[in-house]
C-alpha cells in the first residue's frame, strides 16, 4: 500500500445505508474510485517515466494490453496511448520515404505490425494500388515467383481487427466514450461479446439509456456485468420506470455469478428492504461475499453493519478488521467510522486514535472530518496524539 503521510488533520457516521437511495450508493462508489485513482497517481507516474525513457514501441503496447481493464490507470493509459501514436507516426513518416516495395512492406510488418498495424495496413494498401497502376509486362513474360501476393494479407487484417478491438477496450477503459462508440460498434455488430458489453457501458455514460439497455440485454447471458448494468438502470430509473424489484432480480442474477458490485448491491437492498423484504442477515452474507471478492465499498458496508448490530465484542473486532482494510484502500467513510467508534470511549488513548482516524479520513477526501478532529483535538494531550499517529501509521502500513 502507498504510505499515507500522516501529516493528517480530520463524517457522518454511516451505520449501514438505511437513509440512502440507490443513486447515492452508486455515486459514493464512483467518488471512491476517483479518490483512490488520485492516490495512486505518483506510482503510475513512475511507471510511465520508466516506460517513456526506453526507445521502443512494443513495451508501450504491452503496458496497454496488461492494464487495459484497469480504470484506476485511465490517465496513464491515455498518456501511453498518445505516446504510442506519436512513435508510430514517426515510423510511418520514415516509411513514406522508403521504396514502395514488397521488401519494405515485409520489414514494416516484421518490426511494427504488433504496435502500429494501421500504419502497416496503409503501407500495404499503397503498395497494392501502386502495383495495380504499374504498366503490365508482355503476356509472354514469366511472372515473378513469389510466395506472397502484394495484397492486404490475412495477418495484417487480423492485426487491424485486433487493434480495433483494443481501441474499443482501451477507449472505454479511459472513458473516452465518444471515440469508443465508433471503435466498438463494428466488432459489436460482428458478435464480439466484450464490445457489445462496452456498447452498453458507453451508451449509459452518454445518457443514451434505451440503447444501453438493448446492448446489455443482448449480452446478459454471457456477462454478469451486463446483468448488473441492467439492474442499475432499473434501480436508478434510467430511461425506464424505476423498479427496485426488477433491479434486485438482475443484481441477484449477476451476484450469483460472482460479480462483486452486484453482490454489494444485493447486500444494500437487503439492508434497506429495497425490492425485497429487509433481512440484515442476508445483507451481511452478500456484503461478505463481495468483500471476499476484494470490493472495497463492501468491506466498509460489512464493517458498518456489524457495528450497527453490535451483537458481541467479537463482531466489533470483525467490523474493525474490515473497516481497516477499506481504510487502507483509501475509503474515507471507513476511516471516519473508525474515528466515530473510538471517540465513544472514555479512554484518552482511544480518543487520540479517533483524532488520527479523522485526519486520515480528511486526507482521503472526507469533507466532514476536519471539523470532527478540530472539536476533539483539544480534549486530548499532544503526546497521546503523537503516539496514536505512530500506531495508526503502522496499522495503515499493514504492520499490525
Amino acid at each position: 500500500m502507498q504510505r499515507l503521510a500522516l501529516t493528517l488533520l480530520f463524517s457522518s457516521m454511516l451505520f449501514g445505508c438505511a437513509g440512502y437511495q440507490p443513486k447515492d450508493i452508486f455515486a459514493q462508489s464512483r467518488e471512491w474510485l476517483a479518490q483512490t485513482s488520485d492516490g495512486a497517481a505518483a506510482n503510475y507516474d513512475d511507471e510511465i517515466e520508466v516506460l517513456f525513457a526506453q526507445p521502443y514501441i512494443d513495451p508501450l503496447t504491452d503496458y496497454i494490453n496488461q492494464h487495459i481493464d484497469d480504470e484506476r490507470r485511465a490517465e496513464p493509459l491515455r498518456k501511453v496511448s498518445a505516446e504510442r501514436k506519436v512513435r508510430c507516426q514517426e515510423i510511418a513518416d520514415k516509411y513514406l520515404t522508403r521504396p514502395l516495395t514488397q521488401e519494405s512492406l515485409n520489414l514494416y510488418k516484421a518490426g511494427y505490425s504488433y504496435s502500429c498495424p494501421k500504419d502497416v495496413e496503409q503501407f500495404a494498401v499503397r503498395l497494392a494500388e501502386a502495383n495495380k497502376q504499374a504498366p503490365t509486362a508482355s503476356s509472354q513474360a514469366e511472372p515473378p515467383v513469389s510466395d506472397e501476393k502484394v495484397v492486404v494479407d490475412k495477418a495484417i487484417v487480423s492485426n487491424v481487427n485486433k487493434e480495433q478491438l483494443n481501441d474499443c477496450y482501451l477507449l472505454t477503459t479511459i472513458s473516452n466514450f465518444r471515440e469508443a462508440k465508433q471503435a466498438c460498434l463494428p466488432p459489436a455488430n460482428k458478435g464480439d461479446v466484450r464490445s457489445q458489453l462496452n456498447m452498453a457501458v458507453i451508451h449509459k455514460a452518454l445518457t443514451e439509456y434505451s440503447q444501453s439497455l438493448q446492448w446489455a440485454e443482448k449480452v446478459e447471458q454471457d456477462s454478469p456485468r451486463a446483468r448488473y448494468l441492467i439492474g442499475e438502470i432499473y434501480a436508478l430509473g434510467l430511461g425506464v420506470q424505476q423498479d427496485y424489484q426488477t433491479a434486485f432480480e438482475w443484481f441477484e442474477k449477476s451476484g450469483q455469478d460472482g460479480y462483486a458490485e452486484a453482490q454489494h448491491m444485493l447486500g444494500l437492498f437487503y439492508e434497506m428492504g429495497k425490492g425485497t423484504q429487509q433481512n440484515k442477515d442476508l445483507a451481511l452474507k452478500w456484503f461478505q461475499r463481495a468483500a471476499l471478492n476484494n470490493y472495497v465499498p463492501a468491506k466498509h458496508s460489512l464493517g458498518a453493519l456489524l457495528i450497527q448490530q453490535n451483537k458481541n465484542p467479537a463482531s466489533i473486532t470483525q467490523a474493525e478488521k474490515w473497516l481497516i482494510q477499506a481504510a487502507r484502500a483509501g475509503y474515507a467513510e471507513s476511516s471516519l467510522l473508525m474515528g466515530r467508534q473510538l471517540q465513544q470511549s472514555d479512554l484518552t488513548e482511544k480518543k487520540a486514535k479517533a483524532v488520527i482516524w479523522y485526519e486520515v479520513a480528511q486526507q482521503q477526501g472526507s469533507a466532514e472530518a476536519e471539523k470532527l478532529a478540530e472539536n476533539l483535538r483539544p480534549q486530548v494531550n499532544p503526546e497521546a496524539i503523537n503516539l496514536a499517529r505512530q500506531q495508526i501509521q503502522r496499522v495503515l502500513d499493514g504492520q499490525n
